[in-house]
């Protein structure tokens, strides 16, 4: 029963941080394929995109502050909680690079050619 208990209480304290990166998912999915069609809700793709980057963010910052600064004396780190922050981090770095060069070539798309004003 008290081993129960422990697995109950470990569910609990870790379940807001599950919740805050599912949700920072479903913020961020529409952004895997963006095209044209969906210039006319870019307002709210714009806020949805800032307020999923900011979630995925703070949760890689508390991720890493629980890593290199553990609550208690010399209670070691395990080795998969630093590979799944290093896996977190680069991930995120790469989906921000990804975002930024999607909305680039979109740009240099829609972007008028002005080789025949020149002339």
């Amino acid at each position: 029963m008290n081993k129960l208990s422990g697995l109950q209480g470990q569910i609990y304290r870790h379940l807001p941080g599950v919740i805050a990166v599912l949700v920072a998912i479903w913020l961020l999915s529409p952004f895997i394929k963006i095209d044209r069609a969906d210039y006319a809700q870019g307002k709210v793709l714009v806020y949805r995109l800032a307020l999923g980057l900011m979630i995925m963010i703070m949760m890689l910052g508390k991720m890493g502050f629980d890593l290199f600064f553990p609550q208690g004396i010399a209670r070691p780190v395990s080795n998969t909680k630093s590979v799944i922050f290093l896996l977190l981090g680069i991930l995120l770095l790469a989906f921000v690079v990804y975002i930024i060069i999607q909305a680039g070539s979109l740009f240099m798309a829609s972007y008028p050619d002005t080789s025949e004003f020149n002339r």
